[in-house]
């Protein structure tokens, strides 16, 4: 018995147990003996220290010996515990073998006892510890076999290998459980074994049998479910005393996975287009795939057993029989040899990724090295090819007239180029990563509809959009652009390119130029409409000339012309600046009235005053027409004797006149154009819509009141 033991005597008598304590460790040297006089004390260090074996009187005042047991086994079913009384009878004996007692001794008489109660002590510490031992090995045995990738069996040596324990993976390995191929329900041989295996399994076990050698065997089973996987299996036979096979025990366990990689590596080492080969670690050629033979016009046999620097791929120069030698020396110290070499093939060279790699085995020791060469002749092409191209697209990814953006087909934002983000104050980093229709570019009026173009390019569709973008300085920038698929050689939409234009600028130029259209509209109209006087007076007065035969209508006539030929300048003078109105200067108003008198040719009844001294600053032509409009005004409106009143005040000038005045309900709508009083034919409503064209052109207001020295109509023209 390895190590002491330590044991716990537990007595009501101090003497008793003292003296038991001194006859016990002296019986023993291992035994470390400790005593209590108290169950209860007894209890606690039972509870707080590592002891072997109790040792317990029946008889004690707190607590039973079969008590204090009780108590013991229920925390401590395995610890040793020795019933020592001195009250035997067959109740106590009863009721300690009940409890659990390990033994139970009376105290006799004389030193002879203590002798016995050592050796009973001793023989329980050594039978709890068997039994712990067998039950850590058995626990450790159940442990490997659980974790063992496959089953452990024991079977006769008889066809269909009928099983007589079966442990382990048993059914992840076959579908069936231990027990149907215990029983033999299902034969491992005949059922399990695949049918064209099965000869050759039984074959190969005699064999290594009647050599007396462990057997090894791959195979194929076939699993309940109907699978077919590989095993390999590894066994031997076990004899009895006469030397007598009486089983076979081994291991079976699932190699379907490395079967697998293996054909897997025959296909791609004798398959692929890859140049590839096996050495020894001193260059010598193992083997060499079909692509490397094929590729340099060998046989096999032609290339195997030679450096590799002198076989064939290699003589298209000293330089690559350099290479090949450097690869090796470099691979077998243990490192990775790579470059870009020309190697000799049997219709001409070809430049390749060349490189040698070492293998080691389990000990980290060099055992092989892998030669592999890839065809990048054609790779090469491409990638110049692909810089030119890269180069191309990194033009017209950085143009800088537009906005571009690259997304994967979920809307992500992959790239932005510089202009891009120039509209927003976030970098790049900021944004890559993000859906597009979340980043900054984006108000939340957008949002919905970026997504729908963006799974619609997704879809192969090419859409075009315009957007307003809001810019760094709080206003926004108008663009117009696309969502573009980027296919893959599938036809498969694998990336989305975003382009915009800004075209702020051209919206603002055609919005300025649809309001100058619009403007010259209205002002064709307008000098249409002022057109009207002038060319009136000149047709009455011819015809006055023509009834009278007076010359005075004549030049009348001529006068009225004039005051259209000034009228036709003006409107060439605004078609080729744009402007209603041009340069102003401060006018005499008495300077211009007669011209305006006589384009409108009233009649001889009707007058026009003007304080005298009345000046505004104005633009000549656009003045005079907007006095004749408003004289022609009066004079259509009022009776042939109208009065007309021009003056200054403080904010202004204004205009009066005797007529009929303008009713207040009207007055709001007296400047739209084509609004009249009259019915019919009789006005088309432009006279006073001009009138406020040209207000307006000099950043003028104009408002209408009731006459103050007149009776009719009072307009107020003021600076604002």
């Amino acid at each position: 018995m390895a190590g002491s033991v330590r044991v716990l005597h537990i007595d009501d008598e101090p003497d008793f147990a003292s003296l038991t304590s001194d006859f016990l460790e002296r019986e023993c040297d291992y035994f470390d003996v400790v005593t209590e006089t108290r169950a209860t004390d007894g209890l606690e260090r039972i509870r707080n220290g590592d002891l072997d074996c109790i040792v317990s009187d029946h008889d004690m005042p707190s607590m039973t010996g079969i008590e204090l047991l009780e108590l013991v086994r229920d925390e401590y079913p395995d610890l040793p515990f020795i019933l020592f009384t001195g009250k035997g009878s067959e109740e106590v004996a009863s009721d300690a073998i009940s409890a659990g007692v390990t033994d139970y001794l009376q105290k006799e008489s004389g030193t002879d006892q203590y002798a016995i109660l050592a050796n009973r002590i001793e023989n329980a510490v050594e039978r709890q510890q068997s039994q712990q031992a067998v039950k850590e090995q058995k626990r450790r045995l159940e442990t490997i076999i659980s974790n063992v990738p496959g089953l452990i069996y024991r079977c006769q040596n008889e066809p269909g290998w009928p099983m007589d324990e079966v442990a382990g993976e048993c059914e992840k390995l076959a579908g069936y459980s231990p027990d149907t191929i215990e029983s033999g329900a299902v034969s491992w041989g005949e059922d399990v074994i695949h049918p064209d295996d099965q000869a050759k399994v039984w074959d190969d076990v005699q064999e290594a049998i009647e050599d007396g050698e462990p057997f090894e065997l791959t195979y194929r089973i076939k699993t309940e479910d109907g699978q077919i996987k590989w095993v390999w299996e590894r066994g031997r036979n076990v004899t009895d005393s006469d030397g007598e096979i009486i089983a076979l025990e081994g291991f079976i366990t699932d190699i379907t996975e490395s079967k697998r990689r293996e054909r897997r590596f025959e296909a791609i080492f004798n398959n692929t287009y890859q140049l590839t080969g096996l050495l020894q670690p001193d260059g010598t050629i193992i083997e060499a795939n079909e692509a490397a033979l094929s590729f340099a016009g060998v046989e096999r046999d032609e290339v195997v057993g030679m450096p590799l620097w002198e076989a064939e791929w290699f003589q298209s120069g000293q330089q690559a029989r350099g290479v090949a030698r450097e690869a090796v020396e470099t691979a077998r110290d243990g490192e990775l040899f790579r470059d870009e070499i020309k190697i000799q093939g049997a219709d001409g060279e070809a430049f390749v990724d060349f490189s040698v790699r070492p293998v080691t085995n389990d000990d980290g020791d060099i055992t092989l090295l892998i030669p592999e060469g890839r065809n990048i002749s054609e790779l090469k092409e491409r990638e110049q090819t692909l810089r030119e191209q890269e180069h191309q697209f990194e033009a017209i990814f950085n143009d800088p007239n537009l906005l571009v953006g690259l997304l994967d087909t979920n809307g992500t934002v992959k790239d932005i180029n510089e202009i891009a983000l120039e509209y927003v104050d976030v970098s790049r980093e900021d944004i890559v990563g993000d859906s597009f229709w979340e980043t900054p570019w984006w108000t939340e009026d957008y949002r919905a509809a970026v997504k729908q173009w963006v799974a619609e390019a997704a879809d192969g569709e090419y859409v075009e959009y315009e957007a307003d973008h809001p810019t760094e300085d709080g206003g926004k920038a108008t663009v117009e652009g696309n969502f573009r698929p980027v296919t893959d050689d599938d036809g498969t939409v694998s990336r989305i390119i975003v382009s915009a234009k800004d075209v702020t600028q051209r919206r603002r130029r055609e919005r300025e130029l649809k309001r100058r259209n619009e403007q010259f509209d209205e002002f064709a109209s307008f000098v249409s409409h002022d057109l009207q006087s002038p060319v009136s007076t000149v047709q009455g007065r011819l015809e006055l000339a023509l009834q009278t035969g007076e010359m005075g209508h004549v030049e009348k006539a001529a006068e009225a012309i004039d005051r259209v030929d000034e009228l036709r300048d003006d409107l060439v003078t605004t078609l080729r600046t744009g402007e209603i109105v041009s340069e102003t200067e401060r006018i005499e108003l008495e300077s211009i009235i007669d011209d305006v008198w006589t384009a409108v040719d009233p009649p001889q009844t009707a007058s026009v005053t003007v304080e005298e001294g009345t000046q505004i600053e104005a633009d000549t032509d656009a003045l005079q027409r907007m006095l004749e409009n408003l004289v022609g005004n009066s004079i259509e409106h009022g009776p042939d004797d109208v009065a007309i009143q021009i003056g200054e005040f403080d904010s202004g000038f204004y205009y009066e006149d005797s007529g009929p005045g303008i009713d207040s309900e009207l007055r709001d709508r007296i400047f739209t154009p084509g609004f009249s009083t009259k019915n019919g034919e009789e006005g088309i409503g432009m006279g006073m819509a001009s009138v406020r064209q040209i207000v307006l052109a000099h950043g003028w207001a104009i408002h209408i009141k009731d006459g103050e020295d007149l009776d009719g109509v009072r307009f107020e023209i003021t600076n604002s």
